[in-house]
């Protein structure tokens, strides 16, 4: 498993087709903390973007929060 850490950069519905647009960077070192420090060493850059139409499941993500997104074989 290779884990990292993104931050919630946008979290847009779409009245329209109610399907939510959800973008993730990866954590800086602001705030400097040794944690978002090693992240931001591994991935300093790069995104994620998700299109969500469970509203359920978009309300999870707020703007400016941090998540931990991990990677496991399939």
């Amino acid at each position: 498993m290779i884990r990292a850490k993104f931050t919630c950069q946008q979290n847009i519905l779409n009245h329209e087709t109610q399907t939510a647009e959800i973008i993730l960077t990866p954590v800086t070192n602001n705030p400097p903390n040794e944690e978002n420090l090693t992240f931001w060493q591994a991935t300093p850059a790069g995104n994620i973007t998700l299109q969500i139409d469970n509203p359920a499941a978009s309300a999870q993500f707020s703007v400016g929060t941090a998540y931990y997104v991990d990677f496991t074989v399939a």
